[in-house]
């Protein structure tokens, strides 16, 4: 075997020439013809014993030499890896064999697995500011809470501002053609009838919708078309025309409580309004500063990948689009759709929503990628002791979200626990690289590492005299108050709780 042109392509992949010696590939065939006579009866021999004619007679030259080549392929194609030295991310391809030529040559296509060259990225410094919230979002909480209160009561009128209305919903594409689905099969819904000062872009299933339903009474009916906006959610509806269809069941008045003790003694553990109005603002600020950490580290990992060198194969991004696309599936289930009817109601195949998802797809990887490679660079690394503590936790919050069934099931199978442990590590070393470079782009990385590096120390020291395996998770199940996995020597079905 010999390598004659080896190069490395724009999108990551090794192209290599090879000569292969004939005989090697005859050797191939012997195996092949042996391998086939095993599998296929042949008259008159015994399994795996036909002369090579026979079994070429028998099934023809074509099958052998398919059949030669992957046997051939197995024995060179790790060695040529060897060879190049290089990492691939999979399995390569065979793209032509020249068998005319002495010795023959082969064309391979290797996959590389990625290759990320960090900028200087210690030298990153962004401006960060901790957010308080204002007296606007404050009032909105308050309302929202009174809302969440009000008295309902069966109104005899047409419907107004403020009212719950009830209703049947459908809609159909304009422009559809015979035997399309439905853009909206029909189903009932409530509606808030917004005021007409309230910013409805986000109304569903068009800002102003409920407003369209003021006037109607009990059991009326109203179609009418609207034209969906240039700017909509729904992309493949901007510019579009649907037809609605709306039956009115029921019209219920709403009637607001008072903002007062009364109110916030009903809503949880608060003497007063005071003290509600505390509470609400403490949730409120620890919510706006998450967001403005998760935009931070945003902006800086965004900066990293516009300054560094990052290579992937195309392979590799394909994995991750069906990947994607597949997480879209629960969703979907949850909101009464297949696959085949969202395809259908968005008039589009497959091929069009890879090819849709795949910028944002190839983000999120390129993502990955960059903060994956800063966290080998940083060192950074999540304590054992501290990772029991982390899956004993994840292990509670299960067990509060599924049946005792599902959860037994779940603990009873080893790969299950398994991946939990490798999903969380994988969570974990990502939150802590996010925090190292959000500290690093405000000026504070050499203080970070020293607190992490000190933080770690601690809990090694605390927790040595009981540190035991992560895979074995057994104190987890404990606290989790359920039973060990029972090692019982027999596979278990792979159920997900």
């Amino acid at each position: 075997m010999k390598i004659t042109n080896q190069t490395t392509s724009d999108d990551h992949q090794l192209h290599l020439t090879v000569e292969i010696e004939a005989e090697t590939m005859q050797s191939a065939k012997q195996k092949a013809a042996r391998k086939i006579a095993k599998q296929v009866k042949i008259p008159g021999f015994r399994p795996g014993k036909a002369p090579y004619n026979v079994v070429e007679k028998q099934v023809g030259e074509a099958a052998i030499r398919d059949e030669a080549i992957d046997i051939m392929l197995d024995d060179v194609y790790p060695k040529l890896i060897a060879e190049t030295g290089v990492q691939p991310y999979g399995p390569g391809t065979l793209e032509k064999i020249d068998e005319e030529k002495t010795p023959p040559v082969y064309e391979f296509r290797v996959p590389l697995s990625p290759v990320v060259k960090l900028s200087d990225y210690d030298k990153i410094r962004l401006p960060y500011e901790e957010k308080q919230p204002s007296e606007e979002d404050i009032q909105k909480v308050f309302t929202n809470l009174r809302e969440q209160n009000a008295m309902l009561t069966p109104a005899e009128r047409p419907a107004q501002e403020g009212d719950i209305v009830y209703i049947k919903l459908s809609a159909t594409r304009q422009d559809a053609a015979e035997g399309d689905p439905e853009l909206l099969p029909e189903r009932s819904y409530p509606v808030v009838v917004e005021k007409a000062d309230v910013d409805t872009k986000n109304e569903w299933p068009f800002p102003g919708f409920s407003r369209t339903l003021i006037g109607l009474k009990s059991g009326e009916e109203k179609s009418f078309p609207q034209t969906f906006a240039e700017d909509s959610e729904f992309e493949d509806l901007r510019g579009k025309t649907a037809n609605f269809a709306v039956i009115v069941e029921e019209i219920k008045a709403r009637e607001l409580p008072e903002l007062n003790d009364t109110l916030a003694q009903s809503v949880g553990e608060y003497k007063t309004v005071d003290e509600l109005r505390t509470e609400i603002v403490r949730q409120l600020t620890e919510n706006l500063n998450r967001q403005a950490r998760d935009e931070y580290e945003d902006k800086i990992v965004t900066q990293i990948i516009s300054e560094s060198e990052i290579k992937f194969p195309p392979q590799m991004l394909h994995h991750e689009v069906h990947h994607y696309i597949e997480d879209m599936v629960p969703d979907l289930n949850a909101r009464g759709m297949d696959m085949d009817a969202y395809l259908g109601s968005r008039q589009m195949t497959m091929d069009d929503l890879e090819k849709e998802v795949e910028p944002i797809v190839e983000e999120r990887l390129k993502k990955s990628l960059v903060i994956m490679e800063a966290s080998r660079q940083e060192n950074i690394e999540v304590p054992e002791a501290e990772m029991q503590g982390i899956v004993q936790l994840k292990l509670a919050q299960l067990q509060q979200m599924v049946s005792a069934q599902d959860m037994r099931k779940f603990l009873n199978n080893r790969d299950n626990i398994q991946s939990l442990v490798s999903r969380t590590m994988s969570e974990e070393v990502i939150r802590r690289t996010l925090a190292r470079l959000n500290a690093i782009g405000r000026g504070k990385g050499d203080e970070h590492r020293k607190e992490t590096a000190a933080a770690s120390v601690s809990t090694e020291e605390t927790a040595a005299s009981e540190a035991q395996p992560v895979a074995e998770v057994e104190a987890a199940l404990a606290e989790a108050g359920q039973p060990a996995a029972e090692d019982t020597g027999k596979e278990n079905d792979n159920e997900q709780a």
